[in-house]
């Protein structure tokens, strides 16, 4: 019983999410890592992924994205801290990547309203 349930909590998104947001400070979380700490192959992770409909680098993508945006709504917190948070080594890194998925730049962002 026990087993099934920790089971299901390995395959579920938010699992996977909470694994890159502890990495992405450090470095970026590669399936492989990932694989390896579930103990399991990489190709068994990309087969549990794709049955959610998910793939490891969308996964990313979207973490990336939701964690940009609650570290943005923090009044103090700059575009360089946030784009370090994340694991990007370069800001315009990040402020490419937060325009790509949500079209518009991390300031436009953090003024709309």
């Amino acid at each position: 019983m026990m087993r099934n349930i920790l089971m299901q909590d390995r395959r579920s998104c938010e699992f996977y999410k909470k694994y890159i947001k502890e990495q992405l400070p450090v470095r970026y979380p590669t399936i492989d890592d990932m694989a390896h700490r579930l103990g399991i192959p990489v190709r068994t992770l990309q087969r549990r992924l794709r049955e959610s409909g998910l793939s490891y680098s969308g996964l990313v993508e979207q973490t990336r994205h939701e964690l940009a945006c609650r570290l943005l709504d923090k009044p103090d917190a700059k575009a360089a801290t946030v784009a370090r948070a994340l694991g990007y080594s370069d800001p315009s890194s990040f402020s490419r990547a937060f325009r790509r998925w949500t079209g518009i730049s991390p300031r436009a962002y953090r003024n709309r309203d």
